[in-house]
């Protein structure tokens, strides 16, 4: 058994080396990118009485609306393999899905935002870019 794995790791070393680049680029990135995109997130985007509404007025709007739900799903994917990776992985998941729209979004945010060691540490990495903290 070990020798079958001793002979995977060898056959398949530059695969495990271009994933652990890969893995470190992902985590440098989530790094520096995290605190920013919070920076960008209403500071009443968490508030009960927030209407969240959208509107598509013309093709621009609709394709901006495409870009903005591929970024957050390559966001919640990236998460994904941050749990098992080095990285902020329920950040960058949360990150995806707040920029993804889908039924039942709204009632999906309200749970997770409701736990408070996920609100403290959103606040905290929104403080590293100089904004105020959520409203809840």
């Amino acid at each position: 058994m070990i020798d079958f794995i001793k002979n995977l790791l060898i056959e398949y070393e530059d695969i495990m080396i271009m994933l652990g680049i890969i893995s470190a680029l992902i985590f440098i990135v989530s790094l520096l990118m995290m605190p920013w995109l919070l920076g960008k997130v209403p500071v009443d985007y968490f508030a009960p009485n927030k209407p969240h509404k959208i509107e598509i007025k013309n093709a621009w709007q609709l394709i901006l609306l495409i870009i903005k739900n591929l970024f957050g799903f390559t966001l919640l994917l990236a998460g994904i393999i941050m749990l098992i990776t080095p990285g902020q992985g329920i950040v960058s998941i949360l990150l995806g899905l707040f920029l993804m729209e889908f039924p039942g979004k709204r009632t999906l945010e309200f749970k997770l935002i409701n736990n408070e060691t996920t609100f403290k540490t959103l606040n905290w990495l929104r403080s590293k870019t100089n904004k105020p903290p959520f409203e809840r």
